[in-house]
Protein backbone atom coordinates (compact mmCIF):
# COMPACT_ATOMS: atom_id res chain seq x y z
CA UNK A 1 0.00 0.00 0.00
CA UNK A 2 1.45 3.29 -0.77
CA UNK A 3 0.58 6.68 1.00
CA UNK A 4 0.70 9.55 0.04
CA UNK A 5 2.70 12.27 2.37
CA UNK A 6 -0.05 14.62 4.13
CA UNK A 7 2.03 17.55 3.27
CA UNK A 8 1.17 17.37 -0.35
CA UNK A 9 -1.48 19.43 -1.58
CA UNK A 10 -4.70 17.43 -2.12
CA UNK A 11 -4.23 18.56 -5.95
CA UNK A 12 -1.38 16.56 -6.20
CA UNK A 13 -3.19 13.26 -5.34
CA UNK A 14 -4.11 12.42 -8.88
CA UNK A 15 -1.22 13.65 -10.40
CA UNK A 16 1.39 11.67 -8.16
CA UNK A 17 -0.75 9.06 -8.51
CA UNK A 18 -0.86 8.25 -11.73
CA UNK A 19 2.69 8.53 -11.85
CA UNK A 20 2.73 5.97 -9.68
CA UNK A 21 1.05 3.32 -10.94
CA UNK A 22 2.99 4.32 -14.13
CA UNK A 23 0.26 6.01 -15.98
CA UNK A 24 2.05 9.17 -16.56
CA UNK A 25 5.82 9.95 -16.75
CA UNK A 26 5.84 12.54 -14.69
CA UNK A 27 4.12 14.91 -12.15
CA UNK A 28 4.69 18.79 -11.68
CA UNK A 29 4.20 19.32 -7.72
CA UNK A 30 4.44 22.72 -5.19
CA UNK A 31 6.24 21.23 -2.13
CA UNK A 32 7.45 24.29 -0.89
CA UNK A 33 10.30 23.79 1.68
CA UNK A 34 9.37 20.15 1.80
CA UNK A 35 12.04 19.25 -1.20
CA UNK A 36 14.23 17.10 0.92
CA UNK A 37 11.11 15.37 2.59
CA UNK A 38 9.60 14.69 -0.84
CA UNK A 39 13.14 13.12 -2.18
CA UNK A 40 13.11 10.92 0.66
CA UNK A 41 9.15 9.66 0.05
CA UNK A 42 9.93 9.56 -3.69
CA UNK A 43 13.28 6.84 -3.32
CA UNK A 44 11.13 5.00 -1.06
CA UNK A 45 8.56 4.01 -4.36
CA UNK A 46 11.71 4.06 -6.89
CA UNK A 47 10.97 7.39 -8.04
CA UNK A 48 12.89 10.69 -8.95
CA UNK A 49 12.72 14.72 -7.91
CA UNK A 50 13.94 17.32 -9.44
CA UNK A 51 13.18 20.56 -7.64
CA UNK A 52 14.01 23.78 -7.95
CA UNK A 53 14.55 27.56 -5.77
CA UNK A 54 10.77 28.42 -5.95
CA UNK A 55 9.59 24.53 -4.14
CA UNK A 56 8.12 23.60 -7.46
CA UNK A 57 9.41 19.08 -7.44
CA UNK A 58 9.02 16.83 -10.52
CA UNK A 59 8.46 13.51 -9.80
CA UNK A 60 9.07 10.72 -12.25
CA UNK A 61 10.59 7.17 -12.58
CA UNK A 62 13.10 8.43 -14.63
CA UNK A 63 15.77 10.95 -13.18
CA UNK A 64 16.31 12.64 -16.25
CA UNK A 65 13.01 13.05 -17.20
CA UNK A 66 12.36 14.41 -13.51
CA UNK A 67 15.15 16.90 -14.65
CA UNK A 68 13.64 17.88 -17.61
CA UNK A 69 10.30 18.57 -16.64
CA UNK A 70 12.09 21.45 -14.18
CA UNK A 71 14.76 22.81 -16.96
CA UNK A 72 11.61 23.10 -19.21
CA UNK A 73 8.99 24.69 -16.52
CA UNK A 74 11.93 27.35 -15.24
CA UNK A 75 13.18 28.35 -19.01
CA UNK A 76 11.68 31.33 -20.34
CA UNK A 77 9.11 31.71 -23.42
CA UNK A 78 6.23 29.88 -23.94
CA UNK A 79 6.30 25.81 -23.48
CA UNK A 80 3.19 24.90 -22.47
CA UNK A 81 2.47 22.04 -25.17
CA UNK A 82 5.86 20.82 -24.56
CA UNK A 83 5.64 20.60 -20.55
CA UNK A 84 1.97 18.68 -21.38
CA UNK A 85 3.38 16.51 -23.37
CA UNK A 86 6.10 15.60 -20.97
CA UNK A 87 3.62 15.49 -18.38
CA UNK A 88 1.53 13.03 -19.94
CA UNK A 89 -1.23 14.82 -20.94
CA UNK A 90 -3.32 14.15 -24.17
CA UNK A 91 -2.21 16.29 -27.20
CA UNK A 92 -5.66 17.57 -27.76
CA UNK A 93 -5.66 19.00 -24.30
CA UNK A 94 -2.20 20.38 -24.41
CA UNK A 95 -2.57 21.95 -27.08
CA UNK A 96 -5.82 23.37 -26.15
CA UNK A 97 -3.71 24.43 -22.91
CA UNK A 98 -1.06 26.18 -25.11
CA UNK A 99 -3.64 28.21 -27.15
CA UNK A 100 -4.41 29.86 -23.62
CA UNK A 101 -0.33 29.61 -22.57
CA UNK A 102 0.59 28.97 -18.65
CA UNK A 103 -0.95 32.69 -17.79
CA UNK A 104 -4.69 31.80 -19.06
CA UNK A 105 -4.88 27.84 -17.51
CA UNK A 106 -6.33 29.21 -14.30
CA UNK A 107 -8.67 30.58 -15.83
CA UNK A 108 -9.67 28.15 -18.68
CA UNK A 109 -9.86 25.46 -15.73
CA UNK A 110 -12.71 28.06 -14.04
CA UNK A 111 -14.58 28.42 -17.20
CA UNK A 112 -14.35 24.23 -18.19
CA UNK A 113 -15.41 23.54 -14.65
CA UNK A 114 -18.38 25.51 -15.28
CA UNK A 115 -19.22 23.45 -17.94
CA UNK A 116 -21.89 20.31 -18.12
CA UNK A 117 -20.46 17.32 -18.70
CA UNK A 118 -22.67 14.34 -19.58
CA UNK A 119 -22.85 10.43 -18.63
CA UNK A 120 -19.40 9.05 -18.55
CA UNK A 121 -17.58 12.36 -19.05
CA UNK A 122 -18.92 13.41 -15.69
CA UNK A 123 -15.49 11.94 -14.81
CA UNK A 124 -13.36 14.25 -16.46
CA UNK A 125 -14.92 17.36 -15.24
CA UNK A 126 -11.87 19.18 -13.39
CA UNK A 127 -13.73 20.70 -10.95
CA UNK A 128 -11.96 18.59 -7.90
CA UNK A 129 -8.91 19.04 -8.83
CA UNK A 130 -8.07 21.88 -5.97
CA UNK A 131 -9.40 19.13 -3.38
CA UNK A 132 -7.95 16.07 -4.77
CA UNK A 133 -11.20 14.73 -6.04
CA UNK A 134 -10.71 15.02 -9.77
CA UNK A 135 -9.76 12.06 -11.94
CA UNK A 136 -7.52 13.52 -14.42
CA UNK A 137 -4.56 16.37 -13.49
CA UNK A 138 -4.77 18.38 -16.58
CA UNK A 139 -7.84 20.60 -17.95
CA UNK A 140 -9.17 18.61 -20.91
CA UNK A 141 -9.88 20.17 -24.33
CA UNK A 142 -13.54 19.93 -24.65
CA UNK A 143 -16.21 18.41 -22.33
CA UNK A 144 -16.41 15.34 -24.35
CA UNK A 145 -12.18 14.37 -24.54
CA UNK A 146 -12.13 10.62 -25.25
CA UNK A 147 -8.32 10.99 -24.61
CA UNK A 148 -9.27 12.31 -21.35
CA UNK A 149 -11.81 10.05 -20.19
CA UNK A 150 -9.53 7.09 -20.85
CA UNK A 151 -7.01 8.29 -18.04
CA UNK A 152 -9.65 8.91 -16.38
CA UNK A 153 -10.86 5.41 -16.25
CA UNK A 154 -7.30 4.37 -15.60
CA UNK A 155 -7.57 2.58 -12.05
CA UNK A 156 -6.27 5.16 -9.24
CA UNK A 157 -6.19 3.70 -6.14
CA UNK A 158 -2.42 3.32 -3.98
Amino acid sequence: MIHLPGWLPPSAATDVTLVLRGHKPAARVSVGSRGGDLRRWARRYGLFTSIDADGFAAISRNPATARRVIDLDRRPGRHTLALGTMLGYPPCCSRAAARVGDEGIDRRHAAMATRRFHGRFRAINPSGYADGSSRISHVPCSTRCQPSLRMAMLPQGC
